[in-house]
This record gives C-alpha cells, sequence and structure tokens, in this order.
C-alpha cells in the first residue's frame, strides 16, 4: 500500500527560505515552491518522524447536494509539533491545508 503523501506550507524567518528549503529537501520532502512560504510535500512517515505530528483519518462533506460529496482526508494532529534543533532557527511555523468546504446559498433570482 501506498503511503499517504502530505502538502504543506512553511512559514521561515526573513531571509532563511532558501536554507530551510535546502535542509528540507536533504530530510526527504519535495519543494515545490520557495517564495513567501514554502511549499512541501512529503510522506505521512517523514512528517511524523521530522515534526513528531500525528494523523487520524476524518471525512467532510464538500457538497451536499451532489451524491458521494463527501470526502476522506488525513487530518494532521499538530499538539506536540516539535520543529527539529536543525530547522528551530530557519522556519517560525508549518500550516497544513485541509479540503476545501464549499459555500451553498440561496440561489441568485
Amino acid at each position: 500500500m501506498q503511503e499517504n503523501i502530505i502538502s504543506a506550507e512553511i512559514e521561515p524567518f526573513p531571509n532563511c527560505a532558501n536554507q530551510a528549503a535546502s535542509i528540507l529537501q536533504r530530510l526527504g520532502f519535495r519543494i515545490l515552491h520557495i517564495g513567501t512560504t514554502i511549499s512541501v510535500q512529503g510522506p505521512e512517515s517523514l512528517w511524523i518522524s521530522v515534526f513528531n505530528v500525528a494523523f487520524e483519518t476524518r471525512k467532510k462533506t464538500i457538497m451536499e447536494e451532489i451524491k458521494g460529496g463527501e470526502v476522506s482526508y488525513r487530518k494532521v494532529l499538530i499538539e506536540n509539533l516539535k520543529i527539529s534543533s536543525e530547522l528551530e532557527q530557519l522556519i517560525a511555523g508549518v500550516m497544513f491545508a485541509e479540503p476545501p468546504e464549499f459555500y451553498q446559498g440561496q440561489p441568485e433570482k
């Protein structure tokens, strides 16, 4: 069974993005983009070992009017998140995305 690939945005301290990205890549993460944040992907096990996070499967309804409008995703539990000493001077935080919620307002008349 293939392991879940998890995406996140890493917030580097000012002028530390390239150095942080280099270390993250050396640790095994895939760097997608370096800008204000660093867009990163990696297997679930890598996130667990590097940042001490945990995961659980959750379900979310994204559009009630569509049959099967429910999606399963891996929710990151960040209560014990720890930035390693190798990265703590380079990154301020890690932000994990969840599936979007769609607005279900009244149709215009």
